[in-house]
């Protein structure tokens, strides 16, 4: 019986936690890890940058290889990572399968003091998954409460939309979700109460103040800090996996969900923009134009800023985890991800906001030294060589690029001055502020 060497136990230990590939190169002083794809990446930053990308996209860490014999793991894109010393090969276990207990995302650097050539203990990969705990039901007097449900990306992290879903419509209760869960109600779903944290008043008219009871789940704190949401009423945060059970001794009330005045106030707003025509675009019908575009199973990802914005907040989402706008500003994430999704043979159309920045540029030549197909849409208001006639030649134009090889890169005009559109209904923009 062969015995494990110490990087065969932490290869192991991070495919159990969800872990598909490593960015990095030799200057980490690691060769590689057993049982994981490695993809050399020669520029830390980049490393860092794709591996975030990769476990904000995925259920488990993304993984890049630093100089200093560094492990990252990550899933929160700019977010500064925790630093720790792994030196004992015998918490390799807990210490990977801990690596964001209790966080939605997290972001930690393990200097590794290990000789992964050496045998390592008879140790088993571990799965800390936070299922353990009692299965939670609400008594059914609450059913009479005025109550709502805040979600956040845990809930698609967690496999748990199903569940959301089940529990919204048996207790016939609305679902006011973060922007990181756009998608786990359609946005014309009677469950739908809008997507939240872009701007100041959107708690405010999502009528959190007025609910009874509010249940919590899945929230990431950078989206939605606590003292933003947090109601005169009661609070009952939940994990996403009790989500099922939560109305099952409930007798299903015989009532639809009220829509708040941010999702009215904001769909009146937004209505003629949509169906306006002219050039440049303006930012709603931009966005309505890459839902248009976007295959059945294809990704759509921003950058922070003004396109982040309009994408967050004005793409008619349809399927869960196909819009992605990070919950920290970080410069580059929405080329990284495109290239992710393009080395997963995924369809995927990146955006960001003129000028691209450093890092956009540097992931749009690494994707075509890697052959790796890459869209990425450019907007502005005179952004250099946009010509895009229509709104619909938008989307056709872009629908073709999908299908076609190689890296495109569309400059498409796009009209920020309606911003104030959004600032006057829902208040001054906070995201990304944190």
């Amino acid at each position: 019986m062969s015995t494990q060497t110490v990087g065969e136990l932490l290869g192991r230990c991070l495919l159990a936690a969800g872990a598909r590939r490593v960015f990095g190169s030799a200057e980490s002083g690691i060769r590689r890890i057993p049982g994981l794809r490695h993809v050399v990446v020669a520029e830390p930053a980049l490393a860092v940058l794709l591996a975030d990308a990769d476990g904000r996209l995925g259920t488990g860490p993304g993984v890049a290889l630093l100089p200093g014999r560094r492990l990252h793991l990550g899933s929160q894109p700019g977010e500064p990572a925790e630093r720790l010393v792994l030196d004992d090969p015998s918490l390799i276990p807990s210490v990977i399968a801990g690596w964001s207990l209790g966080r939605v995302h997290a972001s930690v650097d393990l200097d590794l003091s290990l000789d992964l050539d050496a045998p390592a203990p008879a140790l088993e990969p571990l799965r800390l998954d936070g299922t353990g705990g009692e299965v939670l039901t609400l008594a059914p007097t609450l059913a009479e409460l005025r109550s709502m449900v805040l979600a956040g990306p845990g809930v698609l992290r967690a496999g748990a939309v199903d569940g959301l879903r089940a529990f919204a419509e048996q207790a016939a209760v609305g679902v006011l979700n973060t922007w990181g869960a756009k998608g786990v109600f359609a946005w014309d779903s009677p469950f739908h109460l809008g997507t939240a944290g872009l701007q100041s008043r959107d708690f405010e008219l999502a009528g959190l103040g007025d609910a009874e009871l509010l249940i919590v789940v899945g929230v990431d704190p950078l989206e939605a800090p606590r003292d933003r949401w947090a109601s005169g009423g009661q609070v009952l945060e939940v994990e996403p996996w009790q989500l099922a059970a939560l109305a099952w001794r409930w007798e299903r009330p015989e009532r639809v969900p009220e829509r708040p005045a941010l999702y009215t106030r904001l769909a009146a707003a937004l209505a003629p923009l949509y169906d306006a025509g002219g050039v440049p675009l303006n930012p709603a019908r931009a966005a309505a134009g890459l839902a248009s575009a976007r295959p059945p199973g294809g990704l759509v990802v921003a950058d922070p800023g003004p396109a982040g914005l309009w994408v967050a907040r004005a793409f008619p989402t349809t399927e869960p985890g196909s819009v992605v706008v990070p919950a920290a500003f970080v410069r580059g994430f929405a080329a990284a991800a495109a290239v992710l999704a393009g080395l997963d043979g995924r369809a995927a159309i990146a955006v960001v906001t003129e000028p691209p920045d450093g890092a956009t540029l540097e992931l749009l030549s690494l994707a075509d030294h890697w052959g790796v197909p890459l869209t990425l849409e450019v907007w502005g208001a005179e952004v250099a060589g946009a010509s895009v006639p229509s709104a619909a030649a938008h989307a056709e134009r872009l629908a073709q690029a999908l299908d076609e090889p190689g890296v495109k890169v569309l400059p498409v005009p796009v009209d920020f001055a309606h911003t104030r559109t959004l600032v006057e209904v829902a208040g001054e923009v906070v995201a990304w502020t944190v």
